[in-house]
């Protein structure tokens, strides 16, 4: 009898789904006590105050570290199952992604990011010419755009749904059978208006980067390289106006790509990697400071490094969770730098998902301010970073969470949101009234983190940690600011 090596798979991925419902149990427990604690309104006072501030600062972060736990634990344990797997099927003792080189893909193992790639078991490239010829047909048909009658969108998302079904080691494998000119074409298609003659709502930006995603999320970095050079629309344009509320933002053209430094997702994320950079987005960074501050394991949920030079993103689309991967340059300014958001401690996410989102981005209303001397604002269609300048809180919000969404005037309720915990973001006045405080600016959006001992909100500026936070009462926020909108 042989002796047994290795771990026993099954008890692998039965131990991981123990841990998934223990993270799960606990996120529960949250909220039913953020719930039951916000109720009790009843309790007034210095004491019921300090409780629900401390239940906000102290209490629901430690469930919140408990969570990341589990769930650091969770995958670590199911891609041990899934390497186990890989390993006992071809009889090797690696890692289960193979190595460069012989057909099946890259190495992903030691990587220094803390996130999961979507993609760790790299397959074989075993597609028979029968099925090689079915996709390639799919390709050809998705990149055919003439058809004035019928269209060509049944045919992007019969695409994507093959595509759905490859091994990263077979779509590089198809991709291998596909001229740089049969790729341009495909890109072409797919950004065509696609559904015909009798339905006029065209292939979506979400439609069309989801076949995109297939493409770019399981490539080898070769063949991934490749869909960037051919697709053209597989990077977002990166010139915009800049930061309006900024008195030193101006005009952002950048002056090529790079790619940053560091992992995507370290070991802990927190308010402190928010920091905005040249563009005028603060709305779409207030919004992801408030759902870290809110969980600390959202950028680990919705964020994650596929080893092969790309980043997929998790936003939403009208009540769907949707991938949008984006390859891993950004931007870069006359000195090499990041011409967007910045990384920090906890990675480098909040790029990628400015990225992401400006892939996808569809809720410009030509209606944000400008620098003086700047060019007129007008409607920029998804693909554009400028689309993700300006614009409203709950445009931005409802692509980073599930809709749920509120906007209100009301200080009793953002001040009930920010004892609960709830993610708030606040915008501010066209111009700074008389009495603002230290910290105040105009025509910008803050997040809140929570409320002071003394009962006031605190408000934090996502250009970044270096800015003291805003301690401001019922009355200045009645005074001076704008309308909150509140998740969840």
């Amino acid at each position: 009898m042989g002796t047994f090596y290795g771990a026993d798979v099954s008890a692998l991925r039965q131990l991981g789904q123990r841990f998934k419902t223990s993270r799960e149990t606990l996120s529960r427990l949250d909220a039913t006590l953020s719930q039951n604690i916000e109720a009790a309104r009843q309790w007034t006072g210095p004491d019921g105050r300090q409780f629900r501030a401390d239940w906000s600062a102290n209490h629901r972060k430690a469930l919140a570290e408990a969570r990341t736990l589990l769930g650091t634990a969770e995958r670590a344990i199911l891609r041990n199952a899934d390497e186990q797997e890989t390993a006992s099927r071809g009889g090797s003792s690696g890692s289960g992604a193979a190595p460069p080189g012989n057909g099946t893909g890259y190495i992903l193992s030691d990587r220094p990011d803390h996130s999961v790639p979507r993609c760790p078991v790299r397959g074989k490239p075993d597609l028979s010419e029968e099925r090689l010829k079915e996709l390639q047909d799919k390709i050809h048909a998705a990149a055919d755009s003439d058809n004035f009658f019928k269209g060509n969108d049944s045919d992007v998302e019969d695409l994507r749904k093959a595509l759905d079904g490859l091994t990263p080691a077979q779509l590089d494998q198809l991709l291998g059978t596909l001229s740089d000119d049969e790729l341009k074409a495909l890109g072409h298609g797919l950004a065509s208006d696609g559904k015909g003659l009798f339905n006029w709502e065209g292939t979506t930006a979400f439609e069309r980067q989801a076949v995109l995603d297939q493409l770019l999320a399981k490539a080898s970095p070769e063949q991934m390289e490749r869909v960037k050079a051919q697709i053209s629309w597989a990077q977002p344009d990166g010139i915009a106006a800049g930061d309006a509320a900024n008195p030193d933002g101006g005009p952002q053209t950048p002056k090529g790509w790079v790619t940053p430094q560091g992992p995507v997702i370290s070991s802990s994320q927190s308010i402190l990697d928010i920091r905005q950079g040249g563009y005028g987005d603060c709305v779409v960074m207030a919004g992801l400071g408030s759902l870290i501050n809110q969980d600390p394991n959202w950028a680990r949920d919705h964020v994650t490094d596929n080893g092969n030079g790309t980043v997929s993103v998790k936003l939403n689309d009208g009540g769907h969770e949707r991938w949008v991967t984006v390859t891993k340059d950004v931007p870069a300014d006359a000195n090499g730098n990041p011409q967007g958001a910045k990384g920090n401690a906890g990675g480098t996410w909040p790029m990628y998902v400015e990225k992401a989102l400006a892939q996808v981005y569809n809720e410009d209303d030509a209606n944000d301010p400008v620098n003086p001397g700047a060019p007129d604002d007008k409607r920029y269609e998804p693909g554009n970073y400028r689309a993700i300048e300006g614009n409203y809180g709950t445009d931005a919000m409802k692509y980073l969470t599930d809709g749920n969404l509120s906007e209100t005037h009301s200080s009793s309720d953002v001040w009930k949101a920010a004892d609960a915990g709830r993610p708030v973001i606040i915008g501010t006045h066209g111009e700074a009234p008389p009495g603002a405080p230290d910290g105040y600016v105009a025509g910008h959006e803050f997040f809140v983190t929570g409320v002071d001992d003394s009962g006031k909100l605190v408000l934090q500026n996502p250009w970044g940690p270096h800015k003291e936070p805003l301690h401001i009462t019922k009355e200045q926020y009645e005074s001076m600011f704008g309308n909150a909108v509140i998740t969840g």
